[in-house]
């Protein structure tokens, strides 16, 4: 990590300073949070969250260094710390456990969906807020016979489910006409080229039900379940292996 990268930056930054103008990171970082989640993370600048504040540009420079090392801010202190119940008691189950944090998770991205935008931009978990996250979940599977690589997969497995979730309901929110895709199903599939999707069509597996915030804790919970069941297999393989 060079001595001058936004990343280090960003671990180095303690309460930081408010100048005399009443501007600070905080203020800074808290406006972009803002502009983010209502318009996404394309309409953060450091002129249009400057304009927001009702300062300069280069007002903003004097608290943060340039735009990559602001959305790293951003993305830490949206992300923020794991609830304290999170890390596990000694006596608890290691699926609970995980399952907690899996949900906990998902919740906190789906509550800035913008998180996503930034990934292939900034990478995987890196900041502070970040990686205390994944210390709780490998810390979830401590009690199990797991490697430590085997933990660690797990983790980035749950992780990549929730960011499934992200990725699958911010794409299907951005398309509102939902007679499009029923359109597409009935005028357009070939029943030769495509018989099990439209056999899955005619039993309703695409219909959205009354309530679309539980129809996708149920399609997350769904995936959960079986990757958590064949995390157990392991589990259970590995105790047996080491007894």
């Amino acid at each position: 990590m060079d001595a001058s990268s936004p990343l280090e930056a960003v671990w180095k930054a303690g309460p930081g300073t408010t100048g005399r103008e009443g501007l600070s990171r905080a203020r800074i970082v808290a406006a972009a949070i803002d502009l983010a989640d209502a318009e996404g993370l394309d309409a953060v600048s450091m002129s249009r969250v400057a304009k927001t504040l009702g300062f300069t540009p280069m007002s903003l420079y004097r608290h943060v260094g340039s735009k990559e090392e602001l959305v790293l801010h951003m993305q830490d202190v949206a992300v923020g710390p794991p609830p304290a119940e999170l890390d596990p008691a000694p006596e608890a189950g290691w699926r609970e456990c995980v399952e907690r944090w899996a949900w906990a998770t998902v919740g906190r991205l789906r509550a800035h969906p913008w998180i996503l935008q930034t990934l292939p931009v900034l990478g995987p978990p890196a900041t502070p807020n970040q990686l205390t996250w994944l210390e709780y979940g490998l810390r979830a599977l401590r009690p199990t016979a797991l490697s430590e690589p085997e933990k660690l997969y797990v983790i980035l497995l749950l992780n990549a489910h929730a960011f499934g979730d992200l990725t699958f309901h911010e794409a299907e929110a951005a398309d509102t006409a939902e007679s499009a895709y029923e359109n597409l199903f009935t005028r357009y599939l070939d029943p030769g080229r495509f018989p099990a999707l439209l056999e899955a069509f005619a039993s309703g597996a695409f219909a959205a039900g009354p309530d679309p915030a539980e129809d996708r804790d149920a399609q997350f919970r769904f995936g959960l379940d079986r990757i958590l069941d064949g995390v157990a297999r392991l589990v259970g393989a590995r105790a047996g292996s080491t007894s």
